[in-house]
This record gives structure tokens, C-alpha cells and sequence, in this order.
């Protein structure tokens, strides 16, 4: 089965964070006009102030502070939205020199390059995510993609269950950007890579067992991801039926306990 690739998500509002922006940028050594300005742009955002007004904030904080490196970010993503691809690779690659240690800016400049179908590079700053920050998910998620797509079922394997490992003891505190939703859908595509996987390899039962991992109508997912989970449960039934119908239905009844599958299904 090939499953929907689900793109890392790009935001161009902050995301939630159990510190204050302050904080952050307060404890990297911003000075504090910069912070000032940094927080008249988001002011501005939270009244639906016009986009030129915001950049301009934003720029404002960079002036007084070239390393305000969440400014940065910001103005990347703003030249994103806007079609000025250059302008805002631009600008991750600045957030990425002047705090090499950040997390975000990766996953926009990964994103940046998806959406140029730049391969080599998507994967370069993959890696370096994952090199800078062991704890964090999203690097191995995406290199796992990736070898899913090129057909590397070993790597694509290994980093899929690297990143559902992230994903399950995701670190709040440290990373505190993600809302449980992301999180939560980014475990259960983590799930259907490793079943679609074991699936290929005709390990059917090691598919089923890590789908029964997560009940899909329990959490708030997406319905792009519950036709991916059900497709997936169904490929590995059917085959598993093929091999050992008696264990295959004992995993059916399971799946149809759980309302994922219909009383009324039929190999």
C-alpha cells in the first residue's frame, strides 16, 4: 500500500509554549528593544493586524538585534507565504547560523526544501536535526519518508521507529512547540510506516501488533490518517488470511471490537 506522506506541518502563527517567547529569547541573550519589537509583531498578529505592519515589527527586532533568531524565523515564514522562497531560505539559514542550536528553523528550512522537491538537502538538514537534537522527532520522521519513498525499507524502518520512540516520550519543556494533535497524528503515521514495512516483508503479524499500539477513534486524528490506519489493518489482514485464516480472524474480531472495522467484513 502506498501511504499519503504527510508533510511537516507549517505554521506561520507561534506555536504553544510553556515558556513566554520572552524567555526564550531573554535567556539567548537578546537585548531587550529587540524582544520589545519582537513582541509588537505578535501583538499585532493576535489583532489581525495587516501583514506589513508584522514584518515590519519583525525587522524592526532584527535591527536592534541581528540574532533574534525566532525574528527570523518569522520573517522566513511570512516570505514563504508570500511566494519569496529565496528571501525566506534566507532567512532560516540566518536563524540556523546565529543559533545553530534551535529546532524550529530546521524543520521550516526541511519543509522549504520539500515544497522545492530538493531531496539532497531536505535530508542534509534532517540529519543536522537529528544530530543537534537526539530527543527531537521531527528529523527522524522526515529521513524516515524519505526512505520510505527511495524504497529503503531497513533505514525507513529504523528511523520510523526512532520517531515514534521521540514522539512517545515527547519532551514538553524542552520542545515545547508541538500541540498534542500534531503529535498525536505524527505517532500514528510513525505506526502505519513500521505496518506497511512489516507488511512488505510479510511479517503480517508484527504489522498488526504494532497497529494495535493506537486506537484511532479514540484521539482526535485526522481522517486522512484513520483511511491510512484502516488501509493498512485491512492490507495486513487480508494477506495474514492468506497464511493463517484462524489467526487472521482471532485479529479481525479484535479490529472490529475496536469499531475500526465492520461487523459485517468479509475477507
Amino acid at each position: 500500500m502506498k501511504k499519503l506522506i504527510i508533510i511537516l506541518l507549517f505554521i506561520i502563527t507561534s506555536g504553544i509554549f510553556s515558556k513566554t517567547t520572552d524567555e526564550f529569547l531573554r535567556e539567548f541573550g537578546i537585548l531587550d528593544k529587540s524582544i520589545e519589537y519582537y513582541n509588537k509583531a505578535l501583538n499585532i498578529k493576535s489583532m489581525n493586524g495587516g501583514i506589513q505592519e508584522i514584518r515590519s515589527a519583525y525587522r524592526d527586532a532584527v535591527k536592534e538585534d541581528e540574532r533574534n533568531y525566532l525574528a527570523l524565523d518569522e520573517l522566513g515564514n511570512i516570505a514563504r507565504m508570500e511566494g519569496n522562497i529565496r528571501d525566506a531560505g534566507n532567512y532560516y539559514l540566518k536563524s540556523i547560523e546565529v543559533n545553530p542550536d534551535g529546532y524550529d528553523s530546521y524543520s521550516y528550512i526541511i519543509d522549504l526544501y520539500r515544497s522545492e522537491g530538493n531531496a539532497e538537502k531536505m535530508k542534509e538538514y534532517a540529519e543536522m536535526l537529528v544530530e543537534k537534537h537526539p530527543d527531537y522527532p521531527d528529523g527522524y520522521y522526515v529521513l524516515a519518508q524519505m526512505y520510505e519513498e527511495a524504497e529503503n525499507k531497513d533505514n525507513a524502518l529504523k528511523y520510523y521507529s526512532d520517531a515514534l520512540k521521540k514522539y512517545d516520550n515527547y519532551n514538553t519543556d524542552k520542545f515545547p512547540d508541538k500541540a498534542e494533535v500534531v503529535l498525536e497524528n505524527r505517532k500514528l503515521d510513525s505506526i502505519i510506516g513500521i505496518a506497511d514495512i512489516y507488511t512488505d516483508r510479510a511479517e503480517y503479524v508484527k504489522a498488526l501488533d504494532k497497529l494495535l499500539l493506537i486506537n484511532p477513534l479514540s484521539s482526535n486524528y485526522s481522517d486522512i490518517e484513520r483511511q491510512n490506519y484502516t488501509n493498512a489493518v485491512i492490507e495486513s489482514l487480508e494477506k495474514l488470511n492468506k497464511q493463517n485464516r484462524k489467526l487472521a480472524g482471532r485479529y479481525l474480531r479484535t479490529f472490529q471490537d475496536r469499531n475500526v472495522l465492520p461487523r459485517d467484513f468479509k475477507f
